[in-house]
């Protein structure tokens, strides 16, 4: 297994307060690891398996859709359900925060990742903004993992045909410690180009959890 998957998991660790996005971000590692590949279904049941015993952290999105589905309703019924019942407001941070492992695995190809980390996103959130923030940190981290430097990595995500529309609001996104997607990325962004510690990250996202997480996962696949 490469080594990379695990250092993006301790960056996580050690940016997330309270657990919930570590717990997740676990649950995907593992769920790929036994199938060898990306497999929606099978990661499905296995969130569902955490909301069973004892989830928490999370977040508002997760908690509904999977309350939902322990319930008796569909998975992509909860999804949409959830989504009308929040008036739209499902472009969170969850699934960037789980996701980002997904830069690590070298079996899941560079071109294939944003149509991963959508997918994947999609067990949740139905909003698309979730999604394609959720790709952009994913594809982030695997540029910064091929060895382009933070520059050159973001310069990759502002020319992807699939991204750019998504990087031009991350850019015009507000320095907020709240869970909207394209907030979260662009204060994660922002300690990290002023070259400011996890720990300030971490006092900056307080009980909330939502910026210091990428701060970590990024952080992590930096060159040394």
């Amino acid at each position: 297994m490469n080594h990379n998957v695990y250092k993006i998991l301790n960056g996580i660790n050690l940016g997330d307060q309270i657990g919930g996005p570590f717990d997740l971000a676990t649950i995907l590692i593992d769920c790929i690891k036994k199938n060898n590949k990306f497999n929606k279904q099978d990661l499905c049941k296995n969130y569902l398996n955490l909301w069973k015993n004892g989830a928490f952290d999370t977040g508002p999105t997760f908690a509904s859709v999977f309350n939902k589905i322990e319930n008796g309703m569909e998975y992509d019924e909860a999804v949409l359900a959830t989504h009308k019942q929040f008036d739209g407001n499902t472009a969170g941070c969850g699934p960037a925060h789980r996701a980002s492992p997904l830069a690590g695995f070298d079996n899941i190809k560079t071109e294939k990742l944003i149509e991963v980390a959508r997918n994947e996103a999609k067990i949740t959130h139905y909003h698309e903004d979730a999604g394609n923030g959720s790709a952009i940190v994913v594809m982030l981290c695997r540029y910064l993992l091929e060895d382009k430097n933070f520059n050159e990595a973001q310069e990759l995500i502002s020319k992807n045909n699939e991204l750019k529309s998504s990087w031009k609001k991350v850019q015009n996104a507000q320095l907020k410690p709240d869970g909207y997607i394209f907030n979260v990325i662009h204060s994660a962004l922002y300690f990290i180009t002023e070259n400011k510690s996890l720990n300030d990250a971490i006092k900056f996202s307080g009980k909330a959890n939502y910026c210091s997480v990428l701060v970590g996962a990024i952080m992590a696949c930096l060159k040394k």
